[in-house]
């Protein structure tokens, strides 16, 4: 009978029959790692597994605790200095490391994000026989052992996931007997993640206000003529700035900050967070996790604070537009919630190419948002633009001025996101 077949839990449009050998999530040919002669869906996992296989074959052992102590510390060592450079660094998966590499942050200070993490975490008390080594696993993986102190077993922080989460605590003596010392289920939900949860398009609203954004990444080809344009006409904005523009072009932030938009974040180097260039899945890429996604996050964070000492607005926009509800709750918990742009407001001024099929003049940009504010309005809507262009001629901002001017003299008002989101 041939084996059952599913979808594997980085590709879901692959089919496969092949499992971890730790976790048993299914996962496809172009996930499989090989590690001690097993296939493993990670390094992280193959680690796992090798920890407790020693525990299975040493646990007779006259020096039980010895090797239990060390390979405790090696765990922890290896979790630090080895898994998380794996899951960031690994070049096998073709990963381009200009644009997903998660950068340090710039010598001179820590990363000390301002979002705290909205995540519920517990204490795990444990009172049992001397001599005994404690196991926890979470949804059927493998969290930690403990040996026992003077004040018995204790899991420090033990995090929840949002929906249901099954503990598992086993306990092995030292004649390597082990029992099921308890089993517990917790469902965690959170009101204000479930809130952050829902990202932002448009706003209902009946007055004709309208929130033009900019993205600024990497490059400041115009920031200064845009800037320009929207001071001469009284308009506060709100810009989503990468890490790196506000690490190289200080000066210009402290002109945003100054003419008073409001700053939200755009991760720091502007990576995918899903496979929709590469096959239009919104699945989650494979070297993206909730790790890689708040480092990309709190260094932007921390970045704009060392160097303005302001907070950024609890906003941000992904790169590209990419996320999923996986992609959405990582950044929730960091107190983010994710803001696009409304349907056909995309200016398209990032296309540089003029023979590119979505190529639009700086004329056909203003032309584009006057008729679609003539058929069906502007009111609520969020336009997304940007502060750089790699074009050489024909930039966006030659007609921005009169693209305002126009859509004032059609009564209307322009307002940063948060002030939208307040009507």
């Amino acid at each position: 009978m041939a084996l059952s077949k599913h979808p594997c839990k980085n590709h879901p449009d692959k089919f496969t029959s092949r499992k971890c050998y730790h976790c048993k999530d299914p996962i496809c040919i172009d996930c499989h790692q090989n590690y001690f002669h097993h296939i493993f869906c990670s390094l992280k996992c193959a680690l796992k597994w090798k920890i407790i296989d020693w525990l299975s074959v040493f646990k007779t052992s006259k020096e039980f605790g010895w090797l239990v102590a060390i390979i405790l510390l090696s765990n922890i060592i290896t979790y630090n200095l080895i898994v998380s450079r794996f899951e960031i660094s690994d070049e096998k998966k073709g990963i381009e490391q200009d644009s997903m590499a998660v950068y340090p942050a710039p010598e001179g200070f820590v990363i000390d994000s301002l979002r705290n993490a909205i995540r519920g975490k517990f204490k795990i008390k444990v009172e049992t026989q001397p001599g005994m080594v404690l196991t926890l696993s979470h949804n059927g993986q493998f969290v930690e052992s403990l040996l026992p102190n003077e004040d018995g077993f204790s899991f420090e922080d033990v995090a929840l996931k949002n929906g249901n989460n099954s503990f598992s605590i086993w306990g092995l003596t030292g004649a390597g007997k082990s029992m099921l010392i308890d089993s517990f289920s917790i469902t965690y939900r959170s009101a204000r993640i479930e809130y952050l949860l829902k990202p932002v398009y448009r706003v209902r609203t009946d007055a004709k206000k309208v929130a033009f954004t900019f993205d600024g990444g990497s490059s400041n080809k115009g920031t200064k003529e845009v800037l320009r344009v929207l001071r001469d006409n009284n308009l506060k904005c709100t810009m989503f700035l990468t890490g790196r523009f506000i690490e190289n072009y200080p000066d210009l932030v402290k002109q945003i900050i100054e003419d008073g938009h409001e700053i939200a974040n755009h991760s720091f180097n502007h990576p995918h967070f899903t496979n929709v260039e590469i096959n239009g899945s919104h699945s989650t890429r494979s070297n993206v996790n909730r790790d890689f996604l708040h480092q990309q996050l709190k260094v932007t964070d921390s970045l704009f604070y060392h160097n303005f000492r302001k907070r950024l607005k609890p906003y941000w926009r992904a790169p590209f537009g990419e996320t999923n509800r996986e992609i959405l709750f990582w950044a929730a918990e960091l107190g983010y919630r994710h803001i696009g742009w409304s349907y056909r407001c995309d200016s398209w001024d990032w296309v540089a190419d003029k023979n590119s099929e979505l190529y639009r003049s700086a004329e056909e940009i203003k032309n584009h948002f006057l008729n679609l504010e003539e058929k069906y309005g502007l009111n609520g809507r969020i336009v997304l633009m940007h502060l750089g262009s790699e074009r050489l001629d024909d930039f966006p901002y030659l007609t921005l001025a009169e693209l305002i001017s126009e859509l004032k003299q059609r009564g209307y008002s322009f307002l940063r996101v948060s002030d939208l989101l307040k009507g």
